[in-house]
């Protein structure tokens, strides 16, 4: 009887939780709130494309301010042996740090103050079976960052190659803001 209570708790408990939630985690094992009613900007890159984020990643985000998105950066680390899969990890909490560090002098040299809420901005998740990557094309090894736009309900609004696709993820997402504003002032 003890055993038949328990599992009524526990799966009142399981139909408690959120449908809505994404069930990804980034590098510090937080929920990446996608399609949770803030837009996101999605970025999918390696080592070998890492360069091109650090060069366009932090300034295309803070040009995007206004729209409020999530950053949300998909690194596959497919070609890492599983013996490395704590160092690589640790070093994408690192860069995380950096970024954050990097967005915030990024602000005040604008003179602005940074967000609040920064730090709930930025999401990197550690892919080690590709399959996000896959599910894009984007093969073992790509040369090319890819860049999603999407909406505050996760409904992917554009895609493209970054920093080449900037305006038509920009376009998307403003547009996207828009529609909602236009939704809630009715």
């Amino acid at each position: 009887m003890r055993i038949l209570v328990v599992l009524t708790c526990l799966l009142g408990l399981l139909g408690a939780l959120p449908a809505h939630a994404s069930g990804l985690e980034d590098v510090f094992g937080r929920e990446v709130p996608l399609g949770q009613g803030r837009p996101a900007l999605v970025l999918y890159g390696n080592r070998d494309t890492r360069g091109v984020l650090r060069e366009h990643a932090m300034q295309f985000a803070y040009e995007l301010r206004r729209e409020h998105p999530i950053v949300v950066v998909h690194v596959d680390l497919r070609g890492i042996p599983g013996f490395f899969m704590g160092a690589a990890t640790r070093e994408l909490r690192r860069i995380h740090a950096e970024s954050l560090d990097k967005v915030r002098e990024l602000f005040r040299s604008q003179g602005q103050d940074p967000p609040a809420d920064l730090e709930d901005s930025l999401y990197m998740v550690a892919d080690s079976n590709g399959a996000p990557h896959r599910a894009l094309g984007l093969d073992k090894g790509f040369q090319q960052v890819l860049v999603q736009a999407m909406s505050a309900t996760g409904r992917e609004l554009a895609r493209g190659p970054f920093p080449q696709a900037t305006d038509t993820i920009r376009r998307a997402l403003e547009a996207s803001a828009a529609q909602l504003v236009s939704a809630f002032s009715r």
